[in-house]
């Protein structure tokens, strides 16, 4: 199967899939509210919300919180993603480095990823560096974790003609490792961003004076829901744009898996 056929293949449905039933629900969202099946204070219709939302951008609110908090993400992304496929990459590779550095990614694995904030806020205290750096640790995790996978199930005939033909340490990895486990290495992108964009809300409200969380937990408190569901609608257009876009890239990356 040619990669273009795979994309037109897959992508619209797989948007289809999901679109759908997001749609239906907002549909009958917007009749139940505007007939007072359910009470529209705490649940105003979609219509409604988007209203408000387009206000609140105009206004430069919701912008400015908007860009706060993906700059936040971007950035924890960022040093989490790189540093764990360069520690991914080490230890699938190296196996002095695996028995020396997995235990502590073991360790703290399984911890649910929320947990490690207050953690890191009763450690290093309460500011902007902690805030980023407690979700680039929850990043690295899920990221270091799927690429040492991705490393590990190389068929090793192909490092074995790598190293045949020469091959220095450096070209390994460029031409070898990494492309042999870049679909492990998207996998944990992704995922990864998904859990940087739920740390970020839980950080914003607990810690924060700026940011679509603090705004989501600012409004509920004053009792101003319409705006509490233009926040959460942000954050969810921000999470799934940049999810779906690693995913995207990931498929055109790795074509060559669909052939």
């Amino acid at each position: 199967m040619s990669q273009s056929r795979r994309r037109r293949y897959t992508s619209p449905r797989k948007l289809g899939f999901h679109v759908a039933p997001i749609l239906a629900v907002l549909l009958c969202w917007e009749v139940l509210a505007r007939l007072a099946v359910v009470n529209p204070t705490f649940f105003p219709p979609p219509s409604v919300v988007v209203g408000v939302t387009g206000q609140l951008l105009v206004e430069g609110s919701l912008a400015y919180h908007t860009w706060v908090s993906l700059r936040r993400v971007l950035l924890a992304f960022f040093v989490g993603s790189t540093s764990g496929i360069a520690i991914g990459l080490w230890m699938g590779w190296s196996r002095p480095i695996r028995l020396l550095v997995n235990p502590y990614v073991s360790l703290f694995y399984p911890i649910p990823k929320i947990a490690l904030v207050p953690i890191m806020f009763t450690l290093l205290g309460v500011t902007e560096t902690v805030r980023v750096l407690a979700m680039s640790i929850a990043i690295f995790l899920l990221v270091a974790v799927n690429t040492m996978g991705g490393v590990q199930q190389i068929d090793d005939a192909y490092i074995d003609a790598a190293l045949d033909n020469g091959a220095g340490t450096l070209a390994l990895y460029r031409d070898v490792l990494l492309p042999g486990s870049l679909s492990e290495i998207f996998a944990g992108l992704s995922l990864g961003l998904g859990v940087g964009f739920n740390l970020i809300v839980v950080i914003e409200m607990l810690a924060a004076k700026s940011g679509l969380g603090y705004l989501i937990w600012r409004s509920w408190r004053l009792f101003t829901i319409q705006r509490m569901y233009a926040a959460l609608v942000m954050i969810t257009l921000l999470g799934i744009v940049f999810i779906y876009g690693v995913d995207a890239l990931g498929d055109r990356l790795t074509f060559w898996e669909a052939e």
